[in-house]
């Protein structure tokens, strides 16, 4: 503890304390700060403008309709570039996978009612259950146990809002 040769600068006095030795002396740095400019009445009426929910629903569907056209555009133009490669013959008419999962869901759905001798919601539950197994089934059985219980889940929603007895 007994640094003897440290110096005490005088009180009031501008030196740092220094050690002999070969330590430089330190100083501390002042920080600068930026000043700040008060906000001017227009960038006021701006913030107040873009606050706006109207505004804002205009801006997102404006800018989400911009981008998924050229979206769009994109994926348009590399769908035609490609041949098919399915293996099917190049003229005989593909179906999407929306005609796919609505057909799948309208087969099981019959299905389901004449097995059952039944028209209730538990049809579309069934139905959604079966289509989302069968169309995750290349992912393994989680994914199956997930397509299957998002499927149902949507399909029982959506006939809960049709209000289908």
């Amino acid at each position: 503890m007994g640094n003897d040769d440290a110096q005490v600068p005088a009180p009031g006095s501008d030196q740092q304390p220094s050690s002999s030795g070969s330590q430089p002396t330190q100083q501390k740095k002042k920080k600068e700060y930026q000043k700040l400019e008060p906000t001017s009445p227009e960038q006021l009426a701006q913030e107040d403008l873009m606050n706006n929910c109207a505004v804002k629903t205009v801006v997102s569907g404006v800018m989400g309709s911009v981008l998924g056209a050229a979206f769009g555009v994109f994926m348009g133009a590399m769908d035609s570039a490609t041949p098919a490669m399915d293996g099917s013959a190049a003229g005989a008419p593909k179906q999407s996978t929306r005609e796919v999962i609505k057909q799948m869901l309208k087969t099981t759905g019959q299905r389901s009612v004449q097995i059952r001798a039944k028209h209730d919601i538990y049809n579309a539950v069934y139905a959604g259950c079966a289509a989302g197994g069968v169309l995750a089934s290349s992912a393994g059985p989680k994914a199956m146990c997930a397509g299957c219980v998002t499927f149902a889940a949507f399909s029982a929603f959506i006939d809960k809002m049709m209000d289908h007895d």
